[in-house]
Formats: C-alpha cells, sequence, structure tokens
C-alpha cells in the first residue's frame, strides 16, 4: 500500500496508525493490544523527559513525535472496538482544559498565581465528576491516585493531597525533626538484627518497614524545600554517573582496572575527579 498523503501531518498519522493495524499491516502491530504496549508508552514517556533535561530539541522532536504515536495508537485500538476516537480524546481534553481555566476563557477574576491556579483545578475537578454522577463508592480524598504511579511521584501525590485538609507539619522544621527520628528507629531496629560491619544485612520486613518510612519523609521534606523528588533524584543520579565515569578514566590511565586498586585507592580517585569536574563548571 502506499502512504498516506493528506494536507495534514496529524491526519497522516492517523491513516498510517489505521494502516498499521489493518489486515495487510504490520504483523507485530495488529498483535498488539493496550495492555502489551504499556512498556512502549512509559519507555517513550521517559525519553521525552530526558531529552527536556538535555536542552536537546532536535531529539525534543522525534521524541514527543514517538509519544504522540503512542496516543494515537491507542486511540485507534479503541477505535477499532468502538469505544473512542482521537478525535473524542482531542475534544475531551479540549472542552476539559477550557472547563478548568475560567480564569483564562471566563470572566472569573482574582487568579494571580499558580499555587490559587491549582486549588481552583481540584475544585472544578471535583465538580465535574459530581456533574458527570461519578459516584465513587471510595469516598477518600486519596480515591483517584493511581496505584500504577512511581513510588516516588505517587508519595508525592499523596501527601499534596492530604496537605491541602490540614494534615501536615507546618514547618520544615518539624519534618527534618521527625525525619532524624525516623533514621533513630532505623538505627535501633538494625542494631538488634545483627552487626552493622557486615558487608549485606538479609532482608528483614521490619527494616524494610522502617526504611520506607524515611523514603516517604524525604519526599515531605522535598516537597516542603520546593524540590521535584524525582528531578533531585534523577540528577543525583546524573552526577554520580558522570563522577564515576570520570574515575574509571582514570583508573585506567593507570594501566589497571578498578578491582585492582584498594577502596582507599579508589576514594582518593573520586575526590580528584570531583575536583576536576567542579572546575569545569
Amino acid at each position: 500500500m502506499n502512504p498516506p498523503n493528506f494536507d495534514s501531518p496529524l491526519e497522516n498519522l492517523l491513516a498510517l496508525t489505521a494502516d498499521l493495524r489493518s489486515p495487510e499491516g504490520c504483523p507485530w502491530d495488529k498483535e498488539q493490544t493496550h495492555l502489551s504496549v504499556i512498556p512502549h508508552l512509559l519507555e517513550e514517556t521517559y525519553e521525552v523527559v530526558d531529552t527536556i533535561e538535555r536542552g536537546d530539541d532536535n531529539h525534543l522532536k522525534e521524541e514527543l513525535g514517538d509519544l504522540l504515536f503512542q496516543i494515537t495508537f491507542h486511540s485507534q485500538l479503541a477505535r477499532e472496538r468502538g469505544a473512542f476516537s482521537f478525535q473524542d480524546v482531542a475534544n475531551d481534553v479540549f472542552q476539559k482544559l477550557v472547563y478548568r481555566h475560567p480564569h483564562v476563557y471566563g470572566d472569573q477574576s482574582g487568579i494571580n498565581s499558580g499555587e490559587q491556579v491549582l486549588t481552583q483545578w481540584d475544585q472544578l475537578k471535583q465538580k465535574e465528576k459530581e456533574s458527570k454522577g461519578k459516584t465513587d463508592s471510595d469516598k477518600s480524598i486519596l480515591s483517584g491516585i493511581p496505584k500504577a504511579l512511581p513510588a516516588i511521584q505517587r508519595s508525592e501525590k499523596i501527601q499534596s493531597k492530604v496537605t491541602k485538609q490540614g494534615f501536615d507539619w507546618p514547618t520544615v522544621s518539624g519534618v527534618f525533626e521527625k525525619f532524624q527520628e525516623e533514621i533513630g528507629e532505623l538505627d535501633k531496629e538494625l542494631k538488634t538484627k545483627g552487626s552493622l560491619n557486615l558487608k549485606k544485612l538479609p532482608y528483614d520486613e521490619r527494616i524494610e518497614d522502617e526504611l520506607g518510612d524515611l523514603f516517604f519523609l524525604l519526599v515531605n521534606l522535598s516537597r516542603k524545600l520546593s524540590i521535584d523528588p524525582e528531578t533531585c533524584l534523577r540528577r543525583a543520579n546524573e552526577k554520580f554517573e558522570s563522577r564515576f565515569r570520570h574515575v574509571e578514566g582514570l583508573v585506567e590511565q593507570t594501566g589497571k582496572t578498578l578491582k585492582d586498586h584498594s577502596l582507599a585507592e579508589l576514594d582518593q580517585f573520586w575526590d580528584k575527579a570531583k575536583l576536576q569536574l567542579k572546575e569545569k563548571h
């Protein structure tokens, strides 16, 4: 078959997606379901995030296209079973965004900050659910937070929800003090399980609980410090990777491998890498 040749790039993409799923289309694409392509949807999303963080506009254009194809593909799957079409998806989000921005498309005034917008957004979202008769049996304010969210992001959503109901420490110091308290509890639990001089301790459920509390509090502390925890951890990963790659280069200059050096020597390489990378910036 010939590739689609409409005047609109979006029409071409939608037609191509339908072609891939047609009887004469691609064998792989014809086998896929909403569930089977979830990993690809997640991968493309993270690749978009990666190009944004690197400030790479050329690849950002490409990755946004890949992500858009994921949306057209899911829409095509839905259209085939008579659920909805891409046009329905686009119209629904258009109508929703108009409704949730009355300070832009309506007469409402007095919205002067991002925080006020978010508060209004939640109120309008709730009214929208009620008007559509979405009477969820789960009345908790935590209902509606997707279980499939990454743990850090879901933790942040949970804490943001309860904070709006006044269930939060009033100051940063309260979270920090609680964090130190939880560290003490973890330390106490660890000491009851064996020597910390061991290279690795066996799994223990109570230790996992205490460590989980620390992770949860770190997310809360990040929010209090106006820092996105996911971005913060990604940057820490990038920083470690950059330094470790530099250490590998320094070790290579010695003609030996990492394992040929003692930990004390590797620490010296690490300090040197930190200094050299700092001087570059």
